[in-house]
């Protein structure tokens, strides 16, 4: 038997918010995959303050999300997540460095990070309903499967960088990847806060079973 100290009932633990405001997050975070993905195409603009807003306010959201849930377990994860990730964001916002380079091998790290904790989590939760813990599995695994795809790749693009500079197809690239994590995120709470609207139900992970009152 598993002690509930380590594991605990995310069947009991876990409320965060109401439908609407999961889907607002949810939208912002797509939001912020489109303005990733479109970045490189933009006029040229500094990479590393436009990487450390972007992850800002994706911090923002996850505290958003998370502050009425902060006292369950699940909820104090994902409000430390949030707040992790805001502090990524003002370091690089407020960052003197230059060029592609040192923010990859910062972005790999965070990424890893955030990408093993999902999975934990969605392992952890799977006696919730499967439409729930599905999707922070899929999160944790794009998140991890992106983090390794730049780990593998850094030597690489390290050489690259080295020899011909931050080249748009390296940029283009980075952006592309940072802009799929908000993307698999956002999704995911689109996701969430629809099959809790259709059930009627308080938390995101749809734990309350209770028919909505009459």
């Amino acid at each position: 038997m598993r002690p509930s100290h380590l594991f605990p009932d995310f069947g009991n633990a876990f409320h965060v918010a109401p439908w609407q405001w999961t889907l607002a997050c949810g939208l912002i975070k797509l939001a912020l995959a489109g303005i990733a993905i479109l970045f490189p195409f933009l006029d040229e603009h500094p990479i590393v303050p436009a990487v450390g807003w972007l992850l800002a306010a994706g911090g923002l959201t996850e505290l958003a999300l998370a502050w009425r849930g902060r006292r369950s377990w699940v909820g104090r994860l994902t409000f430390g997540s949030g707040t992790v990730t805001l502090i990524a964001g003002a370091i690089l916002v407020k960052s003197t460095w230059t060029g592609l380079f040192p923010i990859t091998q910062f972005i790999t790290g965070w990424l890893l990070l955030r990408g093993i904790v999902a999975i934990d989590v969605a392992v952890l939760s799977r006696n919730t309903p499967v439409a729930n813990w599905l999707w922070v599995m899929v999160r944790g695994a794009v998140d991890l499967g992106l983090g390794l795809l730049l780990l593998m790749g850094a030597p690489l693009s390290m050489f690259l960088v080295v020899i011909f500079g931050p080249t748009q197809e390296l940029v283009t690239s980075f952006f592309h990847i940072l802009g799929l994590s908000f993307l698999a995120a956002g999704a995911g709470l689109v996701a969430i806060a629809l099959a809790q609207r259709t059930r009627h139900l308080s938390d995101p992970f749809l734990t309350d079973t209770r028919p909505p009152p009459n």
